[in-house]
């Protein structure tokens, strides 16, 4: 039996590009050197049984490997829009469930070789004890099961975007939404009818409840089966969800486009109707047109706005199930902190994907090979962020002062809990105050030289990733990369909130006043007054990032568009261009080296 030629092709990609040989050697040489480190403690510890320790740490490294299934996968169908090819494989005569079959099926042969380097280790804690069988079946069950459910999610992301970094977190959200949103309703069922005894239903519908029993080691035979079967329905239904969109924007295509009059509406809802793209083209056209061609699909500014009302409306849902106790210190600095990030990774995501998306599809090309000036383009980009983003910058800002200036009513204060509370709510504000400023980038007056003006710390961050989405064509990877925080330092700050925050109840009387929270507040006020001084003593300064942009800006689009498993990309500084093949090709390949 052959193997069918679209299969064999991504099998032959991945097996080139992803290097899966290379990646069960390392896990599988990681679970030997962890096997030896605990039977060596074992030794010289008679006391110690390592079955437990073992089981909890084999659960982490098939979690991290189901984990890294969007990384891995989010391109299956995302890159094929992206590029545009997708219709050549319609053509070719395949129909719409074949092309998903051999494509879905590719991606879980990929997958799963992983989990497999895996999987003869996991008997190892029940054949040493410590770990019994009922949990050593739950566990070779659910893990696959798990895998199934995150490839599903990631091939419905992949499916409707068209952009490897943007199918990632859409699997991130689904996923998050999928294993949370069922906990959620039994709480809210529970805190309206209390009269009802509880039930686990609703926990047993969250395909992230059989880990978690399996985690703590509480596996009951019961549970874990119907987790299982739930979470293998998640997953087909993700995968009829996402053969079914793949057919519909196949027929779409075909159509020329024609839609239902439902459709339209949304689209122009979405996107933006076409009288407002009219009213954008008679002011911006003879001004700079790429004003007009950042501003005129609205898509990332509904996003933005639909984001915001999400957020608020949970926070307004929480205030009417818990009443008073859902008002706390705690509550209103996350909800507006997760406000400012979300708005804050939106407004970066749009200024990475302007020029992406032009580099990917070659439109800069052809616009350079005309007497244009890189400064239309980069001035364009920056002026239509900040009108797309002002609005919904200004409410977030208005939102944030309403809930932080509103929660002093429902407290006792005194004047060093007020103090703390103070400094951080005004660190928040001034967070976010940037974007919600009437600013206007400074055009290049010298050749090479790009200005800014007074106030725009976000416009400086912008240009950082203008930059590196130009050298990379990724605008999702560009906007972490040039992080100043990296963004592990996040989910380190929510496992400490939960240690210390929670479990210890440190964050159950914040702000408490004492001493430590006063010496941390009085520093953050000195760098706060520090921050705002230098910017009101700043004026209209060149921008060494922005006019090594408009410099470079030529060059960067000649070069050829790095491929996304380029070796470049582990040691690449995103403050500098992105190096060519003979500045990373390790020197004893002399003869690579001299041909390039």
């Amino acid at each position: 039996m052959t193997c069918p030629p679209l299969i064999e092709r991504e099998l032959r990609v991945a097996l080139r590009k992803k290097q899966p040989a290379r990646r069960r050697l390392t896990t599988a040489s990681s679970s030997a050197a962890g096997i030896v480190c605990f039977l060596v403690i074992s030794w010289l510890n008679p006391g110690f049984n390592p079955g437990h320790w073992l089981h909890q740490m084999f659960c982490l490294a098939g979690v991290y490997v189901v984990l890294r299934v969007p990384g891995l996968e989010a391109g299956v169908f995302a890159e094929e829009r992206g590029n545009q090819t997708l219709g050549l494989l319609f053509l070719s005569g395949l129909g719409a469930a074949e092309v998903f079959a051999s494509k879905a099926l590719s991606a879980a042969l990929v997958a799963w070789t992983d989990l497999m380097a895996l999987f003869p280790m996991l008997a190892l804690p029940f054949l040493i004890g410590g770990v019994s069988f009922d949990l050593f079946l739950a566990t070779i069950l659910a893990l696959p099961a798990l895998l199934l459910f995150v490839l599903a999610v990631t091939l419905l992301a992949s499916v409707l975007t068209e952009e490897e970094g943007a199918a990632v977190v859409l699997t991130f959200v689904l996923g998050v939404m999928a294993c949370g949103l069922p906990p959620a309703v039994g709480a809210l069922l529970q805190h309206f009818f209390p009269q009802s005894p509880p039930s686990r239903l609703w926990l047993r519908l969250s395909p992230a409840y059989g880990p978690w029993l399996i985690w703590t080691g509480r596996a009951v035979r019961g549970d874990v089966w119907v987790n299982l079967m739930v979470t293998l329905a998640w997953s087909g239904l993700c995968l009829g969800g996402a053969a079914a969109a793949l057919k519909r924007l196949w027929r779409e295509q075909a159509d020329g486009g024609q839609r239902a009059r439902w459709r339209e509406r949304w689209r122009g809802l979405v996107h933006g109707r076409a009288s407002h793209r009219r009213a954008l083209a008679a002011k911006w056209l003879d001004v700079n047109p790429f004003v007009w061609l950042t501003t005129r699909d609205s898509q990332l500014t509904f996003t933005a706005w639909a984001v915001v009302g999400g957020i608020c409306g949970a926070w307004l849902l929480g205030w009417g199930v818990w009443g008073s106790r859902w008002v706390s210190a705690l509550t209103l600095l996350l909800t507006v902190t997760l406000l400012n990030a979300s708005l804050q990774w939106l407004y970066l995501y749009a200024a990475a994907k302007g020029l992406a998306t032009a580099r990917k599809d070659g439109s800069f090309e052809l616009l350079l090979t005309t007497p244009l000036w890189t400064s239309d383009i980069v001035w364009g980009e920056l002026q239509g962020l900040s009108r797309r983003f002002r609005p919904v910058a200004r409410c977030v800002f208005a939102l944030d002062a309403a809930l932080l200036i509103g929660g002093l009513a429902f407290f006792p204060w005194k004047p060093s809990t007020l103090f703390v509370y103070g400094v951080v709510t005004s660190l928040l504000l001034f967070w976010i105050w940037p974007l919600a400023q009437s600013w206007r980038p400074v055009r290049e007056v010298i050749p090479g030289v790009f200005q800014t003006s007074t106030q725009p710390s976000e416009g400086r961050r912008a240009l950082f990733v203008m930059w590196a989405s130009l050298n990379t064509g990724r605008p999702v990877f560009a906007v972490w990369k040039t992080s100043p925080v990296s963004p592990w330092i996040w989910f380190l700050n929510l496992y400490n909130i939960y240690m210390f925050g929670f479990r210890f109840s440190m964050f159950a009387t914040f702000p408490s006043g004492s001493s430590v929270e006063v010496m941390w507040a009085s520093f953050a006020a000195v760098v706060l007054a520090l921050a705002w001084l230098g910017r009101l003593g700043g004026g209209s300064k060149a921008d060494p990032l922005g006019s090594r942009l408009v410099r470079e800006f030529r060059e960067i689009v000649c070069e050829p568009l790095p491929d996304r498993d380029d070796p470049g990309f582990k040691q690449w500084n995103p403050r500098e261009r992105f190096p060519r093949l003979g500045d990373y090709i390790p020197k004893p390949h002399w003869l690579l080296r001299r041909v390039w």
